[in-house]
């Protein structure tokens, strides 16, 4: 990918940063809520939960070719106990602030474009204690397929990745409660920090702006080879390893 405006949501860490990293021989834009620590990364910050500022930094970024959508947040907690509050932000980071990037996005793609959403295994498998991440992640998939089918000239893919070892493991709100609560929480943490490193998911991700690509693809061959087990599975056997996975005992 070169000579090309690419704009990342999320730039300031994590796969968002590395993406950043690995943009050699393109503009660069960020938008998050801290700047991007690459001193070539343009960068405009704004909350994605907040629209009028959102809308300011887009108003500020000329054609967009490339967009990769890195913001996200994660919530370890029961259905029955969680806040409002706190499943409200989830679902505004994660999925309306994917809806609000590309509706603006699609105003700057004038000559056809490529939008990238970070998706997870969770959207298919289904997170134990953080089912609302799992949701979201799982609505993005949909929403990228109708993405797709509405712009002829812009390509939308929901990228399904498996564990990553980033901060994002430990910046997850962890609600007090049960034993397999705390159980769940920390066998998603070791997924995640014996994953793929950020680098080389950022570097699939690349690839896959890059390319024409079906609306939702998974990423990594690990992840492939694991998604694609469970989906063969009988429905009560993937119940059973999803209780496997997670210590999950209760029923």
């Amino acid at each position: 990918m070169q000579n090309k405006n690419v704009l990342i949501i999320g730039g300031s860490s994590g796969i968002g940063l590395a993406i950043c990293q690995q943009c050699d021989g393109n503009t660069v834009y960020n938008i998050s809520r801290t700047a991007c620590p690459t001193a070539s990364v343009i960068s405009f910050c704004a909350d994605v939960t907040d629209y009028a500022a959102l809308k300011r930094a887009f108003d500020k970024i000329p054609d967009i070719d490339v967009m990769f959508y890195c913001a996200g947040t994660s919530l370890a907690a029961p259905v029955a106990d969680a806040a409002r509050n706190d499943y409200k932000n989830l679902f505004d980071v994660n999925l309306v602030g994917a809806v609000d990037c590309c509706k603006l996005a699609l105003g700057k793609m004038r000559h056809g474009g490529k939008i990238v959403l970070l998706s997870s295994v969770g959207a298919v498998v289904p997170i134990a204690y953080d089912s609302f991440y799992s949701a979201s992640k799982a609505g993005l998939c949909m929403f990228a397929r109708a993405l797709d089918l509405e712009n002829k000239n812009i390509d939308c893919t929901a990228a399904i990745i498996g564990g990553v070892r980033t901060q994002f493991s430990f910046k997850r709100k962890i609600y007090e409660g049960s034993q397999e609560l705390k159980r769940a929480a920390n066998r998603l943490i070791r997924i995640e920090q014996t994953g793929y490193t950020a680098p080389e998911i950022a570097k699939e991700l690349i690839k896959t702006a890059e390319r024409k690509t079906p609306p939702v693809v998974t990423v990594g061959a690990k992840t492939k080879v694991s998604t694609f087990i469970y989906s063969l599975l009988p429905q009560c056997l993937k119940q059973f390893a999803e209780k496997r996975v997670f210590g999950i005992t209760n029923k």
